[in-house]
């Protein structure tokens, strides 16, 4: 996909390298994004500060959250903890005007409505996204219906954006069924309707 996109379509100019994000859903029944989860799985402190500015922009315009707040996904809140990618981001991030971030937030805050726009290396991102996917498989094997695990079923948000590309591309699970589909589709159309692609590189021609 990342081939794909870069060579058929292109990035926007100024735009490192495109990523992918997963909606989180969250325990109060709102949805978040954690970005990146699989495309690159090595990432450097530029390329997250990217992500943030684009997930900010999907989750304001797409999501319709307004003013969303930004974390980096780390082992501890505090300023200074983390790997080297961690601590050589948080700077970044946080003197970025264009985003609204509020710090570190730890594995235990993805599913809570601490940060709209959770940000990682795709590595990281994708064990994550995974590990959600085999809670929901568990929890539909033991035959629980419970109103928020049955939001972790992927088939209702149909599929996740390449942001950072010129035009709409949508990433869909290789198991996708007809709703899914649909839902991939409607996304694609919501990002056309709000000429996303066009804010995208307004932000990175005016950055």
């Amino acid at each position: 996909m990342m081939v794909g996109a870069l060579f058929s379509i292109k990035t926007i100019e100024g735009v490192i390298r495109p990523t992918i994000g997963a909606y989180v859903p969250r325990e109060d029944g709102s949805l978040g994004l954690l970005l990146d989860v699989g495309l690159n799985a090595d990432c450097k402190p530029e390329n997250l500060n990217q992500f943030a500015i684009l997930g900010s922009l999907f989750a304001a315009q797409i999501l319709k959250i307004e003013n969303p707040k930004v974390g980096l996904v780390n082992l501890g809140e505090e300023e200074g903890k983390g790997n080297l990618l961690a601590q050589a981001a948080y700077p970044l991030l946080k003197e970025n005007t264009q985003i609204n971030f509020i710090g570190n937030i730890e594995g235990r805050d993805i599913l809570i409505n601490k940060a709209d726009v959770m940000v990682c290396d795709g590595f990281t991102g994708n064990v994550v996204l995974k590990l959600a996917e085999s809670i929901y498989d568990i929890v539909k094997r033991r035959e629980i219906n419970d109103v928020h695990f049955n939001r972790f079923n992927f088939e209702v948000y149909g599929g996740v954006p390449v942001l950072g590309v010129a035009k709409p591309v949508i990433i869909g699970h290789g198991i996708s069924g007809e709703n899914a589909f649909k839902n991939m589709i409607n996304i694609a159309c919501k990002m056309i309707e709000t000429e996303f692609s066009g804010k995208m590189k307004h932000i990175f021609v005016t950055k």
